[in-house]
């Protein structure tokens, strides 16, 4: 599938990268459609994104959060598993949203409300999880991971 966005110009993803959200994103409920795909940047470093399939923005950097939070354990509601078609959190994959700021040191991370997709069904919802201790801010790049400040 050829998708057009504002940062890559015309890309190519393959169908499996392509996801529906039947609710859309807090804030994006009528964006029902993206396409997750990594861009190389050099050798060394490469970004997974969330590209809306239908218009260039919403476009979201995202991470898998074990990659930023060591030990990361989610915790879904049953309503939320069985509305994700699985019994377990182990069958699906995790994103999470990040903010994109001027310095790394203010990069944040969505743990409170991940994306999670079911790679089955090729559906895809953003979820509140039920662990106390994940922030919808959390600073990877930061001692506390908490704004420094606060």
């Amino acid at each position: 599938m050829e998708l057009k966005t504002r940062n890559f110009g015309t890309i190519h993803v393959d169908e499996d990268a392509i996801y529906k959200f039947p609710e859309g994103l807090y804030g994006f409920e009528d964006c029902k459609e993206f396409a997750i795909f990594q861009h190389d940047y050099d050798d060394e470093l490469s970004l997974l994104y969330m590209q809306h399939t239908k218009d260039l923005f919403p476009c979201f950097l995202v991470f898998e959060p074990w990659d930023m939070y060591e030990g990361y354990d989610p915790h879904m509601e049953p309503a939320d598993l069985r509305a994700c078609g699985v019994e377990s959190e182990d069958d699906l994959i995790f994103l999470s949203i990040s903010t994109l700021p001027s310095s790394l040191d203010m990069l944040s991370l969505n743990l409170k409300s991940p994306v999670v997709l079911n790679p089955k069904t090729k559906e895809a919802r953003q979820v509140i999880l039920t662990n106390p201790e994940y922030e919808v801010r959390y600073y990877p790049f930061q001692a506390s991971g908490r704004k420094e400040g606060k």
